[in-house]
């Protein structure tokens, strides 16, 4: 049972690390929500990142799959078209960038969403549960993607709205969390 305590106080020890994580996501939540251009700009470089892994993982999906998967090909073209933006984005202007990445964001989750209703709809003919989820979640990309498409600017102010929730969430979450980590280690401690 001490062998126990001692790895949990290892492991509680430096609760105030998760208190300073917690922290900086505060601030980096309200920077956010101050400087959007800046933090859209920042978001460009994870979307080209996220194009290049989602397309390479794809491609290599769709040719891991060629045997067994019907429809393997549009797998295989939904890489390749994401490897080309991602290539796309990072030959264009910056100051052209961020206009151009929330429309290429909004076609890119069009055609992700008509695929997704496409890989509902096979999912169906197999048989398999669950495929209607597939199908609505498919059906709200691509409701999303026509608002991203038509007003880029609301888009844009969504965009930075999500990022800054999700920051300020991930704060609260991290602060709560070092309080109940320093709580653990003061009751270890005490015990010792």
């Amino acid at each position: 049972m001490k062998e126990i305590f001692k790895k949990i106080k290892r492991r509680v020890k430096y609760w105030w690390i998760s208190l300073l994580v917690g922290i900086l996501a505060f601030i980096l939540a309200a920077w956010a929500l101050v400087t959007p251009v800046e933090t859209l700009t920042a978001m460009i470089y994870v979307f080209i990142a996220m194009f290049f892994i989602s397309g390479i993982s794809d491609i290599g999906f769709a040719v891991s799959n060629r045997d067994v998967m019907r429809g393997w090909g549009w797998s295989l073209v939904n890489g390749m078209l994401e490897v080309i933006l991602g290539i796309i984005l990072l030959i264009i202007p910056s100051t052209l960038l961020t206009t151009i990445l929330l429309y290429l964001v909004g076609f890119w989750v069009l055609f992700r969403s008509i695929w997704s209703v496409g890989e509902a709809i096979e999912l169906q003919i197999l048989g398999i549960h669950g495929w209607g989820w597939f199908l609505a979640l498919g059906i709200l990309g691509i409701i999303a993607s026509i608002v991203f498409i038509i007003s880029p600017v609301f888009a844009g102010i969504f965009v930075v709205a999500l990022i800054s929730m999700a920051l300020l969430f991930y704060g609260i979450f991290r602060i709560y969390l070092a309080f109940g980590l320093r709580r653990i280690n003061k009751f270890i401690s005490g015990n010792d």
